[in-house]
């Protein structure tokens, strides 16, 4: 997907430490509902099958396609060494993280003063405060004012929908038990990588049994 591609591009590029701790829960953030892996838009999912289809062994193809844990403590991309397996089609939600830092957070923050509405700044402010991780340096400082506008525009969002909607999950069999199950039209826009699994590669024999009560207790769902 070169669109998305391109956009991937627009968010500085970053150097991590490595260690591997953004991609694991304790027990106190597990119990909290927090997420190793953040909801993923349709089109970053696609494009990750693809990759995993591309790259990776017949046996461990099998392990990530076959995922279905909504909120795993673990990563399932997560490799030896705490190395991310995927890291050339990584979501957006993991290329942003630690981009930006509190120096930067406040100087953008500032800088965009009377030129967006303060409520989005504010939301800008909140969600990058979360995501500071001091292992993290910065490789193209040049982006991050465009970037900090980007998030504060909503322009990344905006962007991933769109190229989403674009995207079919499954075939048509899928979709009409998919419909007539949760009364949507449409896939969702944005879910798990487990949850988006059930619907792609489980069995149909599988979802007719199972998945009323997956998608019941499912937690990190979009609401649309």
């Amino acid at each position: 997907m070169r669109d998305l591609e391109m956009l991937y591009d627009q968010v500085p590029a970053t150097r991590c430490a490595g260690t591997g701790d953004c991609c694991w829960l304790t027990d106190e953030e597990f119990d909290n509902y927090y997420a190793t892996m953040f909801p993923l838009y349709r089109a970053e999912y696609v494009h990750i099958v693809a990759y995993v289809e591309q790259h990776f062994s017949p046996q461990r193809r099998q392990e990530l396609l076959s995922f279905t844990e909504e909120r795993p403590r673990r990563c399932p991309f997560l490799g030896e060494n705490h190395s991310c397996t995927i890291y050339p089609v990584r979501p957006l939600i993991c290329r942003t993280y630690g981009a930006m830092n509190p120096v930067s957070i406040a100087r953008q923050a500032i800088a965009h003063q009377g030129a967006l509405p303060s409520a989005q700044i504010r939301a800008f402010v909140r969600r990058e405060a979360g995501m500071v991780c001091p292992r993290v340096a910065v490789l193209e400082p040049e982006k991050v004012a465009r970037h900090a506008r980007m998030l504060m525009e909503g322009t990344y969002d905006y962007e991933l929908a769109r190229l989403s909607a674009e995207v079919e999950l499954a075939g048509a069999e899928r979709k009409r038990f998919f419909q007539r199950l949760t009364g949507r039209k449409e896939w969702p826009l944005r879910w798990s990588w487990g949850g988006f699994n059930t619907l792609r590669f489980s069995t149909l024999a599988w979802l007719r049994q199972y998945f009323a009560a997956y998608w019941k207790k499912a937690e990190l769902i979009d609401q649309k």
